[in-house]
C-alpha cells in the first residue's frame, strides 16, 4: 500500500471518528495500571515526559525527530521515511497494528494516524500502553499540526523546542503569504492538486493541504467544491480549467495526456509540477517547505527564515 492510500485511508477514518461521536480522555500521571487514550485535544497533562514511545505515525515520527526526542522512539512504521538512515524496528501497522511486537518493546505509548479496531486498542491499555490519535485527514490544518508540535513537546519534555517550531512555523507562513500575494499581483492563479489517479482523487477545503494554496495564493479548483479529500469528476477539473497542476509523485504522467487534463491551460503551458516525494502528504511542521515549493513554482523564488532547531539531517525535503 503506498503513502497516497494511506492518506485516503486516514481521511476516512477521521471521518468515522467524527461521525461517531468519540470523546477525548483528560490525561492523569499513568505509571502503572491501564493505559489511555490521549488526543491533541486531551493534552499530556503528566509532568514526567515519556522516554519509550511506538510512533506508527510518519508525521509524528518526523516531528519527534524535528523537536529533538528521537532518543525516545523505540519502534517506528514502514512509512517512515524522514529521519532518513533510521535504524528504528519498525512495527507492522497495516491493516492491522502488531500488539505483540508492541508489547515486545516495552512502550508506554503508541502514536497512530488512524484508529485501529476496538479489541486491539483495548488490548495495548490492558498492557498499560497509552494510544495516542492524530488527525491526518479531513478537519486537519496548519493551526492543528502546530497544536500537535505543542503536545508531543509536551509528551517528550521538549516543549521550548515545540515553541521555536511553531514560532519558526508563523513566521514563515506570514512571509510566504505577504510575498507571494506581492508577486501574484492581484492575478491569483487558479490551481490543481492531483493526488492520485484512481478515481481522481484531490483536496478539498477543509484539509491542511488545501492551506497550501491558500497561504501560496494560488486558487485551489477543487476547494469550493468538497470539504476534506474527495474524487473530483472530470467535468469539474474542465471546469475549473487550472493553470498550475501540482502532481502526487505517485500519479503516471501519461495519464494528463488525455482528458480532462490535456486541454487544461496548465498543460498547455508546461505548468506541471510532480511534488517532492515523502513530504507532501504528511501533516507535520515540514509542510512550511512544501508552501514554499509551491509559491516558487507559481510565482517566484521566495525565502524563509533557517530552521531554528539543530538537526543532523535537513528537515527540507528539496535541500
Amino acid at each position: 500500500m503506498n503513502r497516497t492510500n494511506k492518506t485516503i485511508i486516514a481521511v476516512v477514518v477521521v471521518v468515522v471518528l467524527l461521525a461517531g461521536g468519540i470523546g477525548y480522555v483528560h490525561y492523569a500521571s499513568n505509571l502503572k495500571g491501564k493505559g489511555v487514550i490521549l488526543t491533541v485535544q486531551s493534552g499530556y497533562n503528566s509532568t514526567v515526559p515519556m522516554t519509550r514511545i511506538v510512533s506508527l505515525d510518519p508525521g509524528a515520527t518526523a516531528t519527534i525527530y524535528g523537536l529533538g526526542a528521537y532518543k525516545d522512539l523505540v519502534g517506528g512504521n514502514s512509512y517512515d521515511l524522514y529521519p532518513p538512515n533510521e535504524t528504528l524496528p519498525n512495527v507492522t501497522d497495516y491493516p492491522a497494528m502488531d500488539v505483540e511486537q508492541i508489547v515486545n518493546l516495552s512502550p508506554q505509548a503508541v502514536i497512530s494516524f488512524t484508529n485501529y479496531s476496538a479489541g486491539q486498542v483495548s488490548e495495548l491499555l490492558n498492557a498499560s500502553i497509552d494510544y495516542i490519535f492524530l488527525s491526518a485527514g479531513s478537519g486537519s490544518s496548519i493551526q492543528l499540526i502546530e497544536k500537535q508540535n505543542t503536545f508531543l513537546g509536551e509528551l517528550t519534555g521538549t516543549e521550548k523546542n515545540a515553541t521555536l517550531m511553531n514560532n519558526w512555523m508563523n513566521t514563515s507562513l506570514n512571509d510566504l503569504k505577504n510575498n507571494a500575494t506581492k508577486m501574484a499581483n492581484g492575478k491569483p492563479l487558479k490551481g490543481f492538486y492531483y493526488l492520485s489517479q484512481d478515481k481522481l482523487w484531490t483536496t478539498g477545503n477543509n484539509t491542511f493541504e488545501n492551506q497550501y494554496f491558500q497561504y501560496s495564493d494560488i486558487i485551489n479548483i477543487a476547494g469550493n467544491i468538497s470539504s476534506g479529500f474527495y474524487q473530483i469528476s472530470p467535468g469539474e477539473i474542465e471546469n475549473g480549467s487550472p493553470q498550475i497542476l501540482f502532481v502526487n509523485d505517485y500519479v503516471n504522467l501519461s495519464r494528463l495526456n488525455s482528458q480532462p487534463f490535456a486541454d487544461t491551460p496548465a498543460v498547455k503551458d508546461g505548468r506541471v509540477y510532480v511534488t517532492p516525494p515523502n513530504a507532501f502528504d504528511e501533516p507535520d511542521f515540514r509542510d512550511i517547505y512544501m508552501i514554499q515549493w509551491m509559491v516558487d513554482k507559481a510565482y517566484g523564488n521566495v525565502t524563509i527564515p533557517e530552521f531554528p532547531i539543530h538537526l543532523k539531517y535537513s528537515p527540507d525535503p528539496l535541500g
